[in-house]
């Protein structure tokens, strides 16, 4: 009976000292949780709330149903912003994912001057939205562009109106776009290559593997993880798109870069309609989930 009380108290103390680490944890997650709750997680639920409501930010919200949704659902400016901004999606999604992935076996490369090369792939990624639109504005703008002057140059004439023509507006957001962020996902490409085992790439050589089949055999299927997080990211940012077109076109021309996002900013801050802002909101939610659910399920991570 003596016999068994050590291992009693050192399991009463095992107890104690996982409860006490799992305390440590909670304390130090406790900033994290506070800010989340009252900063994202709150606020998402007085949206949802909100959608159901008639708000004009001042007073009450008085409650009606699904009428924003109706008024949504009829609305023509509403239906063209969805499919602007999921004709954005499929031009700059893509790009972003596969070029952030080429990037990243680039500069994963043993070459001289390499962490340079990384250092100056990722810098845009640091450059304000504002900044950006600002500069592609300049590159892009029709008499004096820069763009245009060495196509000019190329004997491209007339110059193109990048911003200006409804044809080629969204295009140039988009491309604009996949300079500023395609660094994002070489970063998480490449800490991801950097964990895939030198083993595996050896015996693929034994096997008589080229460097492409080495990609397609070993390097794309130990990436499923990190597709698995870089792919609904980068899409359900697509879908959220805002501040690049705001600056460099502000919905124009003719509508043709209006998006959801400006929708509901303009709806919520310019019309001061709270109600139909959330419940656009919540529909543009439900989109990006829906596209994170269906990914995750084709990857067969869910």
């Amino acid at each position: 009976m003596n016999g068994n009380a050590p291992s009693k108290d050192k399991r009463a103390k095992s107890r104690w000292t996982g409860i006490k680490n799992d305390l440590i944890a909670y304390a130090f997650m406790a900033p994290y949780l506070f800010l989340f709750i009252i900063f994202l997680l709150l606020p998402a639920f007085v949206g949802v709330y909100a959608g159901f409501t008639k708000w004009g930010i001042i007073g009450q919200p008085k409650w009606v149903g699904f009428k924003n949704y109706t008024k949504l659902l009829n609305s023509e400016i509403f239906i063209d912003s969805l499919q602007n901004t999921l004709y954005f999606v499929v031009l700059a999604a893509i790009p972003l994912i596969v070029l952030g992935f080429f990037l990243a076996l680039l500069v994963n490369q043993k070459l001289r001057g390499r962490n340079i090369a990384r250092a100056i792939v990722f810098l845009p990624h640091v450059v304000s939205v504002a900044a950006v639109g600002i500069i592609f504005q300049w590159i892009l703008e029709r008499s004096s562009g820069l763009l245009n002057y060495y196509l000019g140059l190329l004997g491209v004439n007339p110059p193109i109106n990048w911003l200006g023509d409804p044809e080629s507006a969204m295009p140039a957001i988009a491309i604009t776009t996949i300079w500023w962020t395609v660094n994002g996902n070489m970063i998480i490409y490449l800490a991801g290559l950097q964990d895939i085992p030198e083993d595996l790439y050896e015996a693929a050589k034994i096997d008589g593997a080229g460097r492409w089949q080495e990609v397609r055999y070993v390097t794309i299927p130990m990436l499923l993880p990190v597709n698995a997080f870089v792919i609904p990211l980068t899409v359900i940012a697509c879908w959220r798109v805002f501040g690049q077109v705001f600056v460099m076109t502000r919905g124009g021309p003719q509508g043709s870069t209006f998006t959801i996002a400006q929708f509901i900013y303009e709806t919520a801050f310019v019309k001061f309609d709270m109600g139909v802002a959330s419940a656009a909101g919540v529909i543009l939610m439900l989109i990006t989930l829906s596209f994170t659910i269906v990914q995750l399920r084709a990857m067969k991570v869910i």
